[in-house]
């Protein structure tokens, strides 16, 4: 578990470029030349491992892939749809012609059992207790769903009480809680965590970098706890890193959740998000002034306050249990089988959404993921036609991401093969098609060893890797990495670069805003034939690299000393 000497760091330097190919005459890829154009490969014979360079990775296999996933015809890749068969049916076949063997014990699949639940007559919510009742519509100004398995929820004069971030964190001597009793109420939470606005990494909730506090997952969880019947987040376009458009688009449909014994009983009755402009209203009419009250709550020692309102709101669900599906591909390690690297991507999306104004309500989720589980499919061919290498190699593409990441937990909570063996991995999770840039960001950078295998292979590339710039957005705990992760695995999630070789920063911003604000979570996700493949191809080699030299290596890299997660690796490792 030392981080790699600089002789072994050598050896992987070169696996990343020089790499076995195997013996699969007569196989041609299709890849880009300069000019972003399509040209074949010739094919190729076997070489040693000394003496051959990487192959090239299919951009023909990226293109199609994409284009498929994206199409109408998958109907937006929901879980437990039509389009999760089509989708399932796409990748096991590809794996099987790439050269992968199925990954599950002769199964491609892993089930992951889901409830969705799906929100519908939804009644306006409506507050009282001020001179005049106000009424917030649904979608416009308010989303709400529930985590409980059942037909009717009706939330009846339930009292408002504004409680900061809603974070307990004992290790941190903060509690939003402490000193309410917010049983059977309805609590009003801002989003992220106290040290929002924050410009160093210096902070007791990690300064400008979001923690897990802030994320909207864990406000609902802590509500939970503490006995609430509502958690309602207050939107706010810069904390929450999008705009009410992904909200209303990714909360308006079927919502899906890990089935539980108790059928989500512990759970609040319900969970939403109300416009800020909704929440100034009602703080106001409880005699408070919102700004007031966010300030006061970045400030340790915050005490809750209970407004004089109560809230009614009421809607019915449809309940459907289904088994969605990981997807998972193996190329057998050719000296340590038992050993093994692993790539994740998440081949679901929203399904149907919100309408866009031309009437188009399929999310169709082009960059988001279908470029990243296409990416599986283009990798898998590279790593089968290089041969195997010395560890095995795991192709994942998980379920249910957009809901919770929860096919990640599933897997990673029901591991195929044991975590402890499982030497690391990389995410890749939308590629946008800005083109080729001189960096890449990384998502986490300075949590792990890995991002040692990271620079190797971008300097034979010229190119550097830079930590994201919007920590504050909480990236980290938005994608499938986050799931290993939590069981010690040690993964790196890096994406495409923002200086552009054509229009530096200032293009790779204004790319990155114009995907964000325009089709990220909505029916504009699409797959566009003009795109420009040259960058993504480029960021493929170097997720090329990384895991082939992880899965060459005798080296089992870690978190660095200090990581959260550093200490759950250890104990893995060392209980074998």
């Amino acid at each position: 578990m030392k981080f790699p000497s600089f002789a072994e760091r050598a050896e992987f330097i070169a696996a990343s470029a020089l790499v076995v190919l195997t013996s699969l005459s007569g196989c041609a890829a299709d890849v880009l030349n300069d000019a972003g154009q399509t040209t074949q490969q010739p094919a190729r014979t076997a070489t040693s491992s000394s003496s051959a360079a990487a192959p090239k990775i299919s951009s023909a296999i990226m293109r199609e892939v994409t284009k498929t996933l994206s199409s109408d015809d998958f109907d937006g890749r929901a879980p437990g749809s039509a389009g999760e068969a089509k989708t399932l049916d796409l990748l096991t076949t590809r794996f099987a012609d790439a050269g992968l063997e199925p990954g599950n014990n002769g199964s491609w699949f892993q089930d992951v059992p889901l409830v969705g639940i799906t929100a519908h007559n939804v009644s306006p919510m409506v507050v009282t207790g001020a001179t005049n009742s106000q009424s917030f519509a649904y979608g416009s100004e308010m989303v709400i769903g529930s985590y409980r398995e059942t037909e009717k929820i009706n939330i009846t004069d339930s009292d408002i009480v504004f409680v900061g971030y809603g974070i307990n964190a004992p290790e941190r001597n903060w509690n939003d809680y402490a000193g309410v009793d917010v049983k059977g109420k309805t609590v009003l939470i801002m989003v992220n965590d106290p040290d929002f606005g924050t410009e160093s990494l210096d902070g007791l909730f990690g300064g400008r970098a979001m923690t897990y506090y802030g994320r909207w997952t864990y406000k609902y969880e802590e509500a939970a706890r503490q006995g609430a019947a509502a958690a309602l987040i207050i939107h706010d376009t810069a904390p929450a890193a999008y705009g009410w458009n992904v909200v209303e688009s990714s909360w308006t449909g079927p919502q899906f959740y890990a089935q539980s014994a108790s059928g989500g009983a512990d759970q609040t009755e319900a969970n939403g998000w109300i416009q800020k402009s909704v929440a100034t209203n009602i703080v106001s009419a409880g005699g408070q002034d919102l700004p007031t009250l966010m300030q006061a709550a970045k400030n340790q020692g915050f005490k809750a306050v209970p407004l004089p309102l109560r809230v009614s709101m009421s809607f019915d669900n449809t309940i459907t249990r289904l088994q969605s599906k990981n997807v998972l591909g193996m190329l057998k390690g050719k000296s340590r089988p038992d050993e093994y690297v692993v790539y994740t991507a998440h081949w679901d999306h929203l399904g149907r959404c919100k309408p866009a104004p031309d009437g188009d309500n399929i999310c169709n989720g082009a960059v988001d993921n279908a470029t990243g589980t296409a990416a599986l499919v283009a990798l898998a061919d590279a790593h089968a036609r290089a041969g195997a290498p010395e560890r095995t190699l795991l192709f994942l593409a998980v379920t249910a991401e957009e809901s919770g990441l929860l096919g990640s937990k599933f897997y990673a909570d029901n591991p195929v093969y044991p975590l402890s063996q499982t030497v690391g991995g990389v995410n890749m999770d939308a590629f946008l098609m800005a083109g080729p840039a001189r960096d890449v960001i990384v998502v986490g950078k300075g949590k792990s060893e890995l991002d040692n295998y990271l620079d190797t292979a971008l300097a034979s590339a010229d190119r550097v890797s830079k930590a994201e710039p919007t920590p504050e957005k909480g990236f980290y705990y938005r994608s499938d990495h986050f799931s290993f992760a939590k069981r010690g695995v040690p993964m790196i999630y890096f994406e495409g670069g923002e200086d552009l070789l054509e229009g530096g920063l200032a293009a790779g911003g204004a790319a990155a805003k114009d995907y964000s604000e325009n089709r990220y979570h909505g029916p504009k996700d699409e797959f566009d034939e003009n795109w420009d493949w040259r960058g993504v191809m480029a960021d493929l080699d170097v997720y090329y690299s990384v895991a082939r030299a992880l899965a060459t290596t005798n080296e089992w890299p870690n978190w660095v000393e200090g990581d959260e997660f550093r200490a759950i690796r250890d104990a893995s490792r060392t209980s074998e």
